[in-house]
């Protein structure tokens, strides 16, 4: 592989060097560099411990890995993520948890298994007071107050922990195309017209 091929990893102590599962693999796995919590609800930053340094005409792109997001509620926000070829920082994942705070069945459907341990694990809480907990502020008394469940650690149902070599991500490489920007009076002029967007061509 040429030089201009080579794409150079800087390693926090402790972090992971990214990794293909396979030889025929398009990714490279990336680890959580600590442990995280994160709450239905959160959106949180988890870093990765590398810093990239890739030849321009590279982008990196962060992009979910498929079993995470079909076995758990852990969703990238932002995919996928685009890594400048002049980003010199710590690559760090916009980590979101859409597990629902307030209502347990469904996270309990996809997780029946907790069932016959779930009160052992879990107390019931009121949401003001959780809220008052996090925040610090009171919710105004016209506001409803639903019941949260949450664990020994105080974290409510459906919280995510990741811990420090977790792979939460990968990280795929793609050629960019610059073009030439030249602004026109009508685009519509140029080339076909198909018209419509948004699903127009039919299901």
């Amino acid at each position: 592989m040429g030089q201009e091929n080579t794409v150079f990893i800087a390693l926090e102590d402790g972090a992971k060097m990214p990794e293909r599962a396979s030889s025929q693999a398009a990714g490279f796995d990336l680890y959580a560099f600590g442990d995280t919590v994160i709450e239905p609800g959160q959106t949180v930053i988890v870093p990765t411990g590398i810093r990239i340094a890739m030849p321009p005409g590279l982008e990196a792109q962060v992009r979910p890995r498929s079993g995470l997001s079909l076995r758990t509620s852990l969703r990238i926000a932002n995919t996928p993520g685009t890594i400048d070829a002049d980003y010199r920082g710590v690559v760090s994942i916009i980590c979101e948890n859409t597990a629902p705070l307030f209502d347990p069945v469904p996270y309990l459907l996809k997780h029946p298994e907790i069932l016959e341990s779930f009160h052992r694990h879990y107390q019931a809480m009121p949401a003001a007071a959780y809220f008052k907990k996090l925040t610090g502020y009171t919710l105004p008394l016209t506001f409803h107050d639903p019941t949260i469940f949450v664990d020994e650690e105080g974290h409510p149902l459906g919280s995510i922990y990741v811990h420090r070599g977790d792979r939460i991500a990968q990280l795929v490489f793609s050629e960019v195309t610059i073009p030439v920007m030249t602004a026109v009076d009508d685009v519509a002029a140029i080339g076909s017209d198909r018209g419509g967007g948004f699903g127009s061509t039919g299901v």
